[in-house]
């Protein structure tokens, strides 16, 4: 290895130690998603600092730098999302994935068989989750809507589409901003579950709610690294 990738690699290596330091001293064996989130920031901010560094004659001051950035970054964007997803686990299914949320909402909760209009009981658990995204304001949404297999292709693609619009446009009228949400149906693209039984068939049918960070947070983030 050259001289200058040991100069490179060495701050960078040194981040990943300390990153690895952490997940070992963690008390119970695992990570939230911010420590995850700022232990990759960290690590890919260093990259990004001794790259530039090395251009400078200041690698490792540079991957140090860049390093540090990085993890808060990654930090504050993670601490963000999960404060989110603890308050939406008390209202629907949540699952916490890379620096997003996915919120989940089974077919027989929200609708009727066949339709796209929403059931008046689910409206309340609809109203929690305004509530939580109008507080976190600083993400944006994709509304998937998800089929079994029983039916044409292009009618589950229709049906999916128009439950997806249906939920994005309650929650709209509870004052979520519509320009933070896109809609998209999948129909029966995606099965999470065999569509061989009815158990399974009752899985696949769904509607998603995929949460990210917006511009604004990352920003914020970025300017506090």
């Amino acid at each position: 290895m050259s001289g200058l990738k040991q100069r490179y690699w060495r701050p960078v290596a040194m981040v990943l130690v300390l990153g690895l330091l952490q997940l070992g001293c963690a008390s119970d064996g695992s990570l939230s998603r911010t420590q995850k989130g700022a232990m990759i920031g960290g690590a890919s901010g260093a990259a990004v600092g001794g790259l530039i560094g090395s251009k400078k004659g200041k690698t490792g001051k540079g991957a140090v730098i860049g390093g540090i950035a990085g993890a808060v970054l990654g930090g504050v964007v993670g601490q963000y999302m999960d404060k989110q997803a603890r308050e939406l686990e008390q209202v629907a299914e949540t699952e916490r994935v890379d620096d997003g949320i996915i919120v989940t909402m089974k077919d027989k909760i929200l609708f009727d068989f066949n339709s796209s209009e929403l059931k008046s009981g689910s409206r309340a658990a609809l109203q929690k989750m305004a509530d939580v995204f109008k507080k976190y304001d600083k993400t944006d949404m994709t509304v998937t809507g998800h089929t079994d297999n029983v039916g044409t292709a292009s009618y589950n693609l229709q049906l999916s589409e128009r439950r997806a619009k249906a939920v994005a446009d309650y929650l709209a009228s509870l004052g979520v901003s519509r320009d933070r949400m896109r809609i998209m149906g999948f129909g029966l693209e995606r099965p999470v579950a065999g569509n061989d039984s009815a158990e399974g068939r009752s899985q696949n049918r769904r509607v998603e709610i995929h949460i990210v960070p917006n511009d604004e947070l990352r920003d914020e983030a970025a300017q506090q690294g």
